[in-house]
């Protein structure tokens, strides 16, 4: 390659990282939908090609598929999209977690790759507003569940999700029984490019739920023991 440097994304600021990352995947979903397309156009035209019923419901199955996936594209990349907006407005807490917990749906409350279980148990009380940027907020909360999610992948467990008022805030708490954080590394965690997934983590997930959660005036701290799990709490002040 000669002179030419390469930049490791290791040695990125995380908000940079995650500029890339949302600038790359416009082009990945464009082509992920125009695969999609041919399969459902292939499906549909195959399907008014044989006789079999079985195979003709097995085609509709396949193009009712492709809906689908083409549905959750849109969500996710609506979802990313909006990062580089950066004005903050009263947003509802509330519906920043169920957008979340919509996207990874269908890694809660079933059976993993791995065969394991992860239930979810959901406690969302009607809760005032907060202040911020919701496209931020959306990745910051995002970051910390799919954490929680990871952790349990091997093992299964329970995601417990609480939200709630206490006094002039808003409380989110996450909480899982996964494999907790080794308390040589509980000082570590907030540290930018700190994993313990080797070659599968960044070390950017985290630090960047906290500049966010503190950019958007927000305070998060955590509680983890080794082999029981981990309890994240997110404070937010109710705006009027």
């Amino acid at each position: 390659m000669g002179n030419r440097q390469i930049k490791d994304t290791r040695d990125m600021m995380p908000e940079e990282y995650l500029k890339i990352l949302v600038n790359l995947s416009e082009g990945i979903f464009h082509d992920f939908k125009n695969t999609l397309a041919i399969i459902s156009g292939l499906s549909q035209l195959s399907a008014s090609k044989v006789d079999s019923k079985e195979v003709k419901d097995n085609l509709k199955i396949i193009n009712e598929s492709t809906f689908e996936c083409r549905d959750a594209i849109d969500r996710f990349y609506g979802f990313i999209n909006g990062y580089s907006v950066k004005d903050k407005k009263a947003n509802s807490l509330r519906h920043i977690l169920f957008t979340i917990l919509d996207m990874v749906k269908y890694e809660l409350n079933s059976v993993n790759t791995k065969g394991h279980y992860i239930e979810t148990n959901l406690t969302v009380s009607t809760v005032g507003q907060i202040y911020g940027n919701e496209y931020e907020l959306k990745q910051g909360i995002l970051n910390i569940v799919l954490n929680a999610i990871q952790s349990m992948e091997n093992t299964g467990g329970t995601l417990d999700i609480r939200l709630y008022e206490k006094e002039d805030h808003i409380i989110l708490e996450i909480e899982d029984t996964g494999t907790g954080i080794a308390e040589e590394n509980i000082g570590k965690i907030f540290e930018p490019k700190f994993t313990t997934k080797g070659d599968k983590g960044t070390g950017l997930g985290l630090i960047i739920s906290k500049n966010i959660m503190e950019e958007n005036d927000g305070e998060i701290s955590f509680k983890s023991e080794l082999g029981k799990g981990t309890k994240f709490t997110i404070k937010f002040p109710i705006v009027e």
